[in-house]
């Protein structure tokens, strides 16, 4: 039960995170400052604002359930990030910062047109409410029902609620405001059960000598549910379009001060990825050596809370949990207003004020908080929390990934091909989605076991389809090629070198962790 102390705790986080939404509520709401925070981001701004909107109750609960389920390998896709966010600091930001562009679909309708931008803006949209919306609300309220018997449905509710008002007030600036506290406190709060977890098991070599030793190693076969392969390649494709392509995750770094910032602080969120493989990957294999034979995956990381943690630290997780939870959330509402704002609206009433822009911004949060308790349900059909995340982002994120990849490396992409790409890589992707989830077997082969390697299929079938489409139309115009293309055009906005040294640091650490836990 709650005691009073972890009351005290859990109202203190959520003072500081209200003192930090008043700060930037006191700006003026300009569609750049609603939308952006006025393009006026400092890196360390950008960089925990990635970690928080990205780290959510479906990372706390899903990453100890698979943790629990599979073992520490479940981390690989944390240290996957980190390549993936080296890839937005070197080749995306300086592309999109010199476009000054509000969305990630507006730079899709420079290279190649309002058909794929309304494409992309619709997906990610829909991946808003079907993922991040209603993972975060389903994984936070299952917690707190377990740990103390409220009504999960009354749970979401209020935290829809809560978070809907404080974005609204701010806009993007209070959700960074808000992440530097929530992210924050949700790194102590991991620390803290790893640590107690830990002394329960007696220590690292206690903890080894209770468990599989497969559940420790980190590289796994080609036949595995997760092989290195996988991560090294199909999670690379997958998590390229989440962290260089998703509206939620990037919206940050386009409100960035200047490139350099943008890019530090992607590089900065790298580094803070690579500490969550402990933090809430590790628990869950504490809790396999603690609790053996759990009835769920998920109940790991609410039963070590429930057990381990005294009055006071107890508040401390919790208060960590509902911080990140509605930091997270408020990030998918404020990316969503400014897809639909931007992408739709602006497109048929180009003449709307700013005042008008973030009046409407205001109504779709509260439209995207209604819709993610409506969706949160379907998040419990799932093996775990976790699982549901990563099938769906990998099967309906890569096409797309694959086709704006293509289209900024290669010149001779356009829009047909694009279109022709996107679509037989989704339509792939559903089929052997289908195929997995309801155990057709039409395509059977113990190297396709694994969804990470079906992504590589999904991959390939986009990028070849629009190479071979492109090559058989007419080429793209020159306007739809200059200063959209990787090295097309010099860049005046261009950052700095030093991040250069950082994300090769970040590199390094990367690859001596797989070594380490290989």
């Amino acid at each position: 039960m709650i005691g009073i102390f972890d009351t005290v705790v859990i109202v203190l986080s959520l003072v500081l995170v209200v003192g930090a939404v008043l700060r930037a509520a006191g700006k003026k709401q300009t569609d750049a400052e609603y939308f952006l925070a006025g393009r006026d981001l400092r890196w360390p701004f950008v960089g925990m604002s990635l970690l928080a909107s990205n780290i959510s109750a479906e990372h706390v609960v899903g990453l100890a359930g698979d943790g629990y389920r599979v073992g520490l390998v479940t981390g690989g896709y944390e240290w996957m990030a980190a390549w993936c966010l080296i890839i937005l600091a070197s080749l995306f930001t300086p592309l999109y910062l010199r476009r000054r562009i509000y969305t990630i679909p507006e730079f899709l309708e420079h290279r190649f047109g309002w058909g794929l931008r309304a494409f992309l803006s619709g997906n990610l949209l829909l991946m808003n409410v079907l993922t991040k919306n209603a993972i975060d609300l389903w994984a936070g309220s299952l917690l707190l029902h377990l740990l103390f018997g409220w009504n999960q449905t009354a749970v979401m509710v209020a935290l829809s609620i809560l978070t809907a008002l404080y974005t609204m007030k701010g806009g993007l600036r209070a959700v960074v405001y808000a992440d530097m506290v929530q992210g924050t406190w949700l790194i102590l709060s991991g620390i803290v059960l790893t640590i107690v977890g830990l002394v329960a098991v007696g220590g690292w070599s206690g903890l080894t000598a209770r468990v599989d030793p497969g559940l420790i190693h980190m590289v796994k076969p080609l036949d595995s549910e997760l092989p290195i392969t996988g991560f090294l390649i199909g999670n690379l494709f997958g998590g390229m379009f989440y962290w260089c392509m998703d509206q939620t995750n990037v919206q940050r770094v386009l409100g960035a001060r200047s490139v350099d910032d943008g890019q530090k602080g992607a590089i900065f969120a790298g580094f803070l990825k690579l500490l969550i493989p402990f933090i809430l990957v590790l628990p869950g294999v504490i809790a396999h050596a603690l609790y053996p034979n759990l009835a769920r995956a998920d109940m790991a990381y609410p039963r070590m809370v429930s057990d381990l943690l005294p009055v006071g630290l107890r508040g401390v997780v919790l208060a960590g949990l509902i911080a990140i939870l509605m930091s997270s959330m408020s990030a998918c509402y404020n990316a969503s207003a400014t897809l639909v704002v931007r992408d739709f609206f602006m497109r048929w009433r180009p003449g709307l004020s700013d005042e008008q822009q973030v009046s409407i911004g205001r109504k779709i949060t509260v439209l995207m908080a209604v819709l993610g308790v409506l969706a949160a349900p379907l998040v419990g059909r799932s093996v775990t929390i976790w699982h549901y995340l990563q099938v769906l982002s990998a099967y309906l994120g890569v096409p797309l990934g694959a086709v704006i990849f293509m289209g900024l490396l290669w010149k001779r992409g356009n829009t047909a091909g694009a279109i022709a790409g996107g679509s037989a890589g989704f339509a792939l992707g559903l089929f052997l989605m289908m195929d997995q989830t309801f155990g057709w077997a039409i395509v059977s082969h113990p190297y396709l076991n694994s969804f990470l390697h079906r992504s590589i299929l999904v991959w390939l079938l986009a990028a070849i389809t629009m190479v071979v489409v492109s090559l058989a139309t007419t080429p793209p115009l020159q306007s739809k090629v200059e200063g959209n293309v990787f090295g097309s055009a010099t860049e005046p906005t261009a950052g700095g070198t030093t991040y250069r040294l950082w994300a090769a640091v970040l590199f390094a650490c990367t690859l001596v962790l797989w070594w380490t836990f290989r």
